[in-house]
C-alpha cells in the first residue's frame, strides 16, 4: 500500500459498513476510566489526611486521561455517521440536528444530578462545530477538517484543556471516522507501536520535568499530558486486542461501549443513591474514602457488564441509544 493510500481520504457515503468492535472495546474502557473521574464530585470526596496521596494518582493517571479519549471517539463516531446520512435521511442534517438536541436535553437533564458533566457541551460543540464542517466539499473535508482540529486543539490546551478540547477533538475525529484510515492502522500494528512510543516517551519526559504542583498550576501542561497519556492508553488497549487477552477485553469493554449513553446516566443514578445511603464514605477507610468509592465503581462496572451483555443479547441496543436513533432518524428500516 502506497503512502497516499493511506492518507486521510474520503469515503463513499453509501458503501456498507460493519461496526467497529475495537472502537466499542476503547469506548468501554473509557467510560470505567470516566466513572472514577465523577467519583469524588458526585460522593463528594475530600482531599484530607490520607485522601492526599489518592487524590494525587487520581489527578495524574485519572482526571482529564479519559475525556478525550471519549471526545475523541464521539468525533469518529460522527464521522461514521455521517458517511451514511445521506442514504438514511433526505434532510442528513435536520436528523443530525435533532440528534445533538435531545443529547443537550438529556444533558440538560444529567447537569441536575452531576453538575459539569459532558453531555451538553458535547451537544453544543456538535452543533456549532460538527454540523458545519458538513458543508465542505468530500473532496477538501476531511484535510481541512485536521488542520481546523489541530489548530483547535492547540488553542485547547493553550487555555488549560478541559472542556475547550472538545472541538478539536470532535473535528480530528470525525476526519479519522469519515475516512479509511482506522482501518489502515488497525491493519498495521506496527505503526501503532511507534505512535504509541512516542506518546509514551513524551508522558515520561513530561513526568519527570515536572513536579505535580507545576503540572497542576501550569495547567496547559496537565492538559497536554492528559492527551499523550489518553492516546497512550489507547493504543496499549488497541495492542492488546491483538493478544490472547482480546476475548476478555471484547466480552467485558464491548457491551460497555455499545450502551456507552446508558450505562453513562446509570452510572450517575447510581452514584446519587449511593451518596444519599452513605452521605460520608470517608469513616470507611483511612484514605477519605477514595477506597470505599473505587470498590463501589468496581461493583457498578461489573453489574453494568453483566446487564449490558444480557440486554444486547436480547434487543441489540441500549434503551437510550434506541430512543436517540429513533429520535434522530425515525422509524426507517435500516
Amino acid at each position: 500500500m502506497t503512502e497516499t493510500q493511506t492518507q486521510i481520504q474520503p469515503s463513499s457515503p453509501s458503501r456498507p459498513r460493519a461496526r467497529i468492535a475495537e472502537l466499542d472495546v476503547v469506548r468501554g474502557f473509557a467510560l470505567c476510566g470516566i466513572l472514577v473521574v465523577n467519583l469524588p464530585p458526585i460522593v463528594e470526596l475530600g482531599i484530607e489526611g490520607g485522601a492526599l496521596d489518592f487524590y494525587r494518582f487520581y489527578e495524574d493517571f485519572v482526571q482529564n486521561r479519559f475525556f478525550p479519549i471519549f471526545s475523541f471517539l464521539f468525533g469518529i463516531g460522527f464521522g461514521l455517521m455521517w458517511l451514511t446520512a445521506r442514504d438514511r435521511s433526505p434532510r442528513p442534517r435536520l436528523a443530525l440536528l435533532r440528534r445533538f438536541a435531545f443529547l443537550g436535553i438529556l444533558g440538560g437533564l444529567h447537569q441536575l444530578l452531576q453538575p459539569g458533566e459532558a453531555l451538553l457541551p458535547y451537544a453544543l460543540a456538535g452543533i456549532v462545530v460538527l454540523l458545519p464542517v458538513t458543508w465542505i466539499s468530500d473532496r477538501w473535508r476531511n484535510r481541512i477538517t485536521v488542520v481546523l482540529g489541530v489548530v483547535l486543539l492547540i488553542a485547547g490546551v493553550a487555555t488549560g484543556g478541559g472542556m475547550t478540547l472538545i472541538p478539536g477533538l470532535f473535528l480530528i475525529g470525525f476526519a479519522i471516522g469519515g475516512s479509511d484510515f482506522i482501518r489502515t492502522v488497525l491493519s498495521h500494528p506496527g505503526r501503532l507501536v511507534i505512535a504509541g512510543a512516542v506518546a509514551l516517551a513524551i508522558t515520561i519526559v513530561g513526568f519527570a520535568g515536572t513536579d505535580y504542583m507545576t503540572r497542576h498550576v501550569d495547567q496547559w501542561i496537565n492538559a497536554a499530558l492528559g492527551l499523550t497519556m489518553a492516546f497512550t492508553y489507547i493504543v496499549v488497549l488497541l495492542l492488546l486486542l491483538r493478544t490472547p487477552a482480546e476475548a476478555v477485553l471484547k466480552s467485558v469493554f464491548a457491551p460497555l461501549g455499545r450502551m456507552a449513553l446508558t450505562n453513562y446516566i446509570g452510572a450517575t443514578l447510581i452514584l446519587v443513591v449511593v451518596r444519599m445511603a452513605a452521605p460520608d464514605l470517608s469513616r470507611f477507610d483511612d484514605h477519605g474514602g477514595y477506597v470505599a468509592g473505587l470498590l463501589i465503581c468496581v461493583a457498578i462496572i461489573t453489574v453494568q457488564v453483566i446487564v449490558s451483555t444480557l440486554w444486547l443479547r436480547r434487543f441489540g441496543q441500549g434503551p437510550l441509544e434506541k430512543l436517540w436513533r429513533l429520535v434522530t432518524w425515525g422509524r426507517t428500516p435500516r
